[in-house]
C-alpha cells in the first residue's frame, strides 16, 4: 500500500508540474503580446489605428489609397505568415513589394521587439 502512495505522489507531482509548464508558456505568450501592444501603440497606431483596423489618423493625412489590414480580421491575420509580417516590419512595405508609405522598423526595433509585436498581432482577432 505503501507503494501505491509513493507513486501516486509521484504521479501528482508530475501532473503539477506540467500543468506549471503550460501555464508558465502561456502567460510568456501573454506577456509577449503585452509588450507588443505597447509597441505597437508607440510605434504603429498611427497608420494602423489605435485598435488595428487599419483606420489611423496619419493615413487620413497622407491621403493614402492604400489601408493597412485589419488585423483583428480573422482571415486577414490569418493568410500573411509570421516570415513575410516580420520582414514588413523589419524592412518596410517598398522591399516587400507593398506600399512605400509603410516604413522599415528595422533599425528601431530589436528583434524580441519584433516578435513581442507579431505576438500582439496575432492575438488580436477573437
Amino acid at each position: 500500500m505503501a507503494r501505491f502512495w509513493s507513486l501516486l505522489e509521484k504521479l501528482v507531482c508530475v501532473v503539477a508540474l506540467i500543468g506549471l509548464a503550460a501555464s508558465t508558456n502561456t502567460a510568456a505568450a501573454e506577456d509577449a503580446a503585452g509588450l507588443g501592444a505597447r509597441i505597437f501603440a508607440a510605434n504603429c497606431a498611427r497608420c494602423h489605428g489605435r485598435t488595428a483596423k487599419g483606420d489611423g489618423p496619419d493615413l487620413v493625412k497622407l491621403q493614402s489609397a492604400v489601408s493597412p489590414d485589419d488585423w483583428t480580421d480573422k482571415q486577414s491575420n490569418q493568410e500573411l505568415t509570421d516570415s513575410f509580417i516580420v520582414a514588413m516590419i523589419t524592412k518596410g512595405g517598398k522591399a516587400n513589394g507593398k506600399s512605400r508609405i509603410m516604413p522599415a522598423f528595422g533599425n528601431k526595433l530589436n528583434m524580441q521587439q519584433v516578435q513581442d509585436l507579431l505576438a500582439f498581432i496575432r492575438s488580436l482577432p477573437k
